[in-house]
């Protein structure tokens, strides 16, 4: 067995976009008269966006209708698209392109999975459409992680056995979801306390092939 495809979230990963949620998260929570703190954004990391509102709902003990939830997460992804829209490719974090490249170049596949169902706008943004061989969001699974859709049809879409992928992610959904899949994963990041990660990356310009290859 050996490392065949490799599966990237996209928040945090490849790119930076949660001073994007957190800004709009605020403002959803100032209007259940609510103050969201960092630490409480970053318990959002990797889950969908109905899921999201539900811990704030519980956070905040606000009981709203469900045409308000409705409205709610309407008005904050219509803030957080005008925000993705300022994006550019400098905005992807340094190193990862040249990773990238040297992956496919050993003949390795590669793709997204991501729980934001506005990936592919994102990956858009970043001019980075061409560079996976499949990408897969959260509008594409009945669940998001933590739960492994996500990474279960990313593997299908790359033709590639679960046992012969890895999963590079930032987020405990991510990590919980890659091993409910099946699948090895690597914590991206400084972050620490995380379970499920065999390996961690710093980041991009410290990454090595061979450290991933030898998971296999």
């Amino acid at each position: 067995m050996s490392l065949a495809a490799i599966i990237y979230n996209l928040d945090g990963v490849i790119t930076d976009t949660a001073k994007y949620h957190f800004e709009s998260w605020k403002w959803v929570s100032k209007q259940l008269d609510y103050k969201l703190s960092e630490k409480q954004n970053l318990k959002l990391k990797g889950i969908g966006r109905k899921e999201s509102l539900e811990k704030i709902l519980k956070w905040s003990g606000s009981r709203i209708s469900e045409a308000q939830k409705q409205h709610l997460l309407q008005m904050k992804n219509q803030m957080y698209l005008e925000f993705i829209d300022t994006m550019t490719p400098s905005e992807i974090f340094p190193g990862f392109k040249k990773f990238n490249s040297s992956v496919k170049e050993n003949g390795i596949k590669v793709a997204i999975g991501s729980s934001s169902r506005n990936a592919i706008r994102i990956i858009d943004k970043l001019d980075l459409v061409l560079d996976f061989h499949a990408i897969v969001d959260g509008g594409m699974t009945e669940h998001t992680k933590p739960e492994p859709d996500i990474f279960l049809l990313a593997a299908e879409k790359l033709q590639t056995p679960t046992s012969s992928c890895l999963v590079i992610e930032d987020s405990q959904a991510g990590l919980s979801a890659a091993k409910k899949a099946g699948i090895k994963g690597v914590l991206y990041g400084e972050d620490k306390g995380l379970k499920g990660a065999q390996l961690q990356i710093k980041n991009w310009e410290h990454a090595h092939l061979d450290k991933l290859n030898d998971l296999f």
